[in-house]
């Protein structure tokens, strides 16, 4: 039998195979159609996990590798978004930089170097809140699928924080 690590790793290097393929024609993303009406990060971490149960409803008996797929490709969707507002949190730190640049000469703390040991530190913090997450069900064939729904959920709440940052 498979460990749940194991399988997640599985499915992690299947995703982007499966991520990369067409959308069907006429699908809907639930998750990118509420994040495109949303105006405020409330609203915006109200879309979390959209996709995902739509995904799941749509499956009849659906095995656990099935249900993992569905988070999956939302997963890939908030990576993205994690990924673009990491960029633009980075020109927008470096904007915030440029009036203090002779403090910053003179030893001052750079919001660029901060960026980066936020984003440092938040992946470690992620990985292993995830993983004591998924300690609760270590005997269960859907801890990979629990240790997913809080990789949803920590990159999306991330990726809300950065957005929101970049347009101050």
């Amino acid at each position: 039998m498979m460990h749940a690590k194991n399988l997640l790793l599985a499915l992690l290097m299947i995703a982007p195979t499966v991520a990369a393929a067409p959308a069907l024609a006429g699908s809907k993303d639930p998750t990118a159609d509420c994040y495109a009406e949303a105006t405020t990060d409330a609203e915006k971490q109200a879309c979390i996990g959209l996709t995902s149960t739509d995904c799941r409803k749509r499956k009849r008996n659906p095995q656990v590798t099935d249900l993992a797929m569905c988070n999956d490709r939302e997963i890939q969707w908030w990576r993205a978004r994690l990924s673009d507002a990491e960029e633009a949190m980075r020109t927008r730190a470096e904007e915030r930089d440029r009036p203090y640049a002779k403090q910053i000469a003179g030893g001052a703390a750079k919001m660029t170097d901060d960026l980066d040991k936020m984003i440092e530190s938040w992946n470690k913090w992620e990985q292993m809140r995830c993983n004591f997450e998924s300690m609760f069900y270590r005997s269960s064939p859907r801890r990979m699928l629990h240790a997913q729904e809080c990789h949803m959920t920590e990159t999306a709440k991330q990726a809300i924080l950065l957005e929101s940052s970049a347009a101050r």
